[in-house]
């Protein structure tokens, strides 16, 4: 706990600072927190429905109907006239609780996404009424500790959140969050209310970098499945990854370093670092390995040292004049009042930043299907200079520091880190991988399914039904294609590493789009090689892949198992024609192999005649029946003459994706 009477250097003589980073009463801290957890999950748990519906309604329309329902923060105003400044958190804060308890107690539905977006946007506003008095880096601190308990919170879950999922331990937490919530709620409601200063549009713009900042942790810097798939981690290292990030982020926060007067050339090279950086790791081509770590842990730092920075101005408290060395000026006219101003200025920037998390994270992923005019890697790179921008804006105006401290430095780090036991223990829980069942030497049970980001019918996040159907099969090795990992579609869920664990395989990844969305070869047989790449995008919007893997089948023989997914719609044939041709040059004839998954093509087609007819590969079935729900077949198990197959069948009746899974018994006979 920091004494009230905390000292600040400000490059001067020693001045009294504002409001200390942990004030006396946490009400605001433990609010704030928990408002940021709970917004993060709730918007990742409706991206799901709001990606089926962009398929199933016109995906530009949609999109444009889901911005427009953002635009709910721009109601704070009116909110505020109503029911006061008291009423503006009570309203937005309580109804934002709500949703997420409606979530969890009604199976996922786009109704409730939309009532998530818009009372998750109004909650961004009514947090810096919330938090008005406290300083910008106290601001910086309980974000950054909410979001570090949202993370270890997803590690515990295999980051399929608690919202989407049934059962009792969702459940308990559920209600375990929405009563902190509350709690913290009616507590801030007792205390005494903080008056607002007269503040310019200049200074309110400040309250716009809340939006760019959470943008960014959804999409990269707290996500353990973007730190997994594009840093070649396993799950629970990176978390651990992402968690020391957050620690290193709040103990600079809470050290104090923060000068009384950020030069804004600073802050604007601040951000274009961190804009640089994650544009450098996203899109399609984003760079991964350790310079994906780094940007996760550099960018953790940065981007709440920017927020806390751009927060001090919206978050004085009337009547809080600064010092001459803050205001880079002379002293203020202390005859002017500067108390019960303008607070609707600070909830319109607070409401065009929130507005700016969608704006960033839709067309993102929506750049997959309908291609935007530039990169989508340039969303989150804008989403890092916009706060570097907003953060200058504010860099040499007044507002409350915190004095420097190395053991409130110390404390705050090591207490967001003891949170890395969560994926320690994830990690040494894990389910060893499972024998093949007994079957003869040389023989094993195959799946190949594209599970379409585990996303049923009505835009569900479902993956444990795509393991029951797996289970079914009784698999030994399973190609699955539509695969995300960290994608928004799939509400950022390591779902490739989710399945591994829960069917106790081995997971081989191959990215295709980007990093977060490809294929993977689930097995529980011996590894012995494997490889991965992408194929020409042609006039596709997404890059397809390849992803293989050699398995030891037993009897001393191995077999070659591809899970591949090419380009997808009817007007693409020449496409798929130039994928194959690469495809078949990269497996180049190599004995025991099976080519497995989406080829986007039916029988009869030019596609299928090249793949079986020119390159020796052959079908499981002389007349398959339809793979997709509508009576499409697209999807195939192919093997070179060295494999037989028997028991080959399409699961019709599982509906846990738009695709069945597809299946076969495979024996080595040369």
């Amino acid at each position: 706990m920091v004494d009230s009477d905390s000292r600040v250097r400000s490059g001067g003589p020693v001045a009294t600072a504002g409001p200390p980073v942990v004030p006396q009463e946490l009400s605001r801290i433990s609010l704030i927190a928990v408002t940021l957890a709970v917004l993060a999950e709730v918007l990742r748990a409706g991206f799901p429905a709001f990606g089926h519906y962009t398929e199933s309604g016109g995906a530009v329309t949609a999109t444009l109907v889901i911005l427009v329902s953002c635009l709910s923060g721009f109601l704070a105003p009116g909110v505020r006239a109503v029911a006061g400044p008291r009423g503006l958190p009570a309203v937005a804060i309580g109804g934002l609780l709500a949703v997420r308890l409606a979530m969890q107690a009604v199976s996922p539905a786009l109704w409730l996404a939309f009532a998530g977006a818009v009372f998750g946007m109004l909650a961004v506003t009514a947090l810096y009424e919330a938090a008005r008095g406290l300083s910008g880096t106290g601001f910086a601190v309980a974000a950054t500790a909410g979001l570090t308990g949202d993370t270890a919170l997803r590690l515990a879950f295999g980051t399929w959140d608690p919202p989407a999922r049934a059962g009792v331990a969702a459940w308990i937490v559920t209600l375990l969050i929405v009563a902190g919530g509350v709690a913290a709620l009616v507590r801030w409601l007792r205390n005494p209310p903080v008056e607002a200063p007269v503040i310019g549009w200049r200074d309110a713009l400040g309250a716009a970098a809340l939006g760019p900042f959470l943008a960014l942790q959804i999409l990269v810097l707290s996500s353990p499945a973007f730190t997994s798939s594009s840093g070649g981690l396993p799950l629970a290292v990176a978390g651990v990854v992402v968690l020391a990030g957050q620690a290193l982020a709040m103990a600079f926060l809470s050290s104090g370093l923060a000068v009384a007067a950020v030069p804004g050339g600073v802050c604007v090279f601040g951000g274009t670092l961190l804009g640089v950086g994650a544009g450098a790791v996203t899109g399609r081509y984003g760079l991964t390995g350790a310079v994906a770590i780094a940007v996760v842990i550099i960018g953790q730092v940065l981007s709440a040292w920017l927020l806390a920075v751009a927060s001090r101005v919206p978050l004085r408290r009337g009547g809080y004049r600064g010092r001459p060395a803050e205001r880079g000026g002379p002293p203020p006219d202390v005859s002017v009042p500067d108390t019960g101003g303008r607070a609707w200025r600070i909830d319109l920037g607070a409401a065009l930043g929130a507005l700016g998390v969608l704006v960033v994270i839709l067309p993102y992923q929506l750049h997959y299907t309908h291609p935007l005019p530039l990169p989508n890697k340039v969303l989150p790179g804008l989403a890092g200079i916009a706060l570097g921008l907003l953060s200058a804006i504010a860099a040499a105006r007044g507002g409350p520091l915190p004095a420097r401290s190395a053991v409130r430095a110390l404390g705050a780090g090591a207490g967001a880190l003891v949170l890395a036991v969560v994926p320690v223990i994830y990690a040494v829980t894990a389910p060893s991988v499972t024998r093949a069942a007994t079957r003869l030497p040389g023989t094993f049970r195959l799946v190949s399914y594209d599970i379409h980001d585990a996303i049923g019918d009505g835009g569900r996040l479902d993956p444990e039904a795509i393991a029951r159907a797996i289970e079914a099969q009784r698999a030994d090795v399973v190609a699955l294609q539509g695969v995300g990992r960290g994608r928004p579609m799939s509400g950022t869920t390591d779902v490739a590493s989710w399945l591994a664990r829960r069917l106790k395989m081995r997971l081989v990844w191959g990215a295709a789009a980007d990093h977060q969305d490809g294929n993977a070869v689930l097995t529980r047989l011996r590894v012995k090689a494997t490889g991965a790449g992408r194929l020409p995008v042609g006039a596709g919007p997404q890059a397809p892949g390849y992803v293989w893997a050699r398995v030891d089948v037993g009897g001393g023989n191995t077999a070659d198992v591809w899970s591949v997914r090419l380009q997808q719609g009817a007007d693409r044939a020449q496409s798929r024609l130039t994928e194959i041709g690469k495809l078949l040059q990269v497996w180049s004839g190599a004995p025991r192999t099976i080519i497995a998954g989406n080829m986007g093509a039916g029988p009869g087609t030019p596609e299928l005649s090249r793949l079986m007819g020119q390159s020796g590969l052959r079908g499981t079935m002389e007349s398959p029946p339809p793979t997709m729900t509508g009576g499409v077949r697209a999807d195939w198990i192919l093997g070179s003459d060295d494999l037989g197959f028997d028991n080959s069948a399409v699961d019709s009746s599982r509906r846990a994706s738009d695709h069945y899974p597809v299946a076969a018994t495979v024996r080595v006979v040369g």
